[in-house]
């Protein structure tokens, strides 16, 4: 089983704050946005890091929900680049 790259402080932090899956509101929350604007932003990505966020979700049922160890890669890439 190949090694897991090390956790960054942001991944723990999203972690011990919401757990292992972040929901729509959680996110909405998150990134300081209303569930209706993410949707949206989702629906209809106009950057990379929007796009990520999209294709990082994950269906459980009928739900969508959000890595967070992704979400914490994406925030961090987006704020160096």
């Amino acid at each position: 089983m190949p090694a897991r790259p090390t956790r960054t402080a942001l991944e723990a932090q999203l972690e011990i704050r919401f757990g292992l899956l972040l929901t729509h509101q959680q996110l909405a929350a998150l990134l300081g946005r209303s569930t209706a604007g993410l949707r949206w932003s989702l629906a209809n990505p106009s950057d990379a890091h929007t796009l990520a966020l999209r294709n990082c979700a994950r269906r459980v049922g009928r739900r969508l929900y959000y890595p967070a160890c992704a979400v914490a890669a994406i925030i961090e890439s987006a704020g160096t680049a």
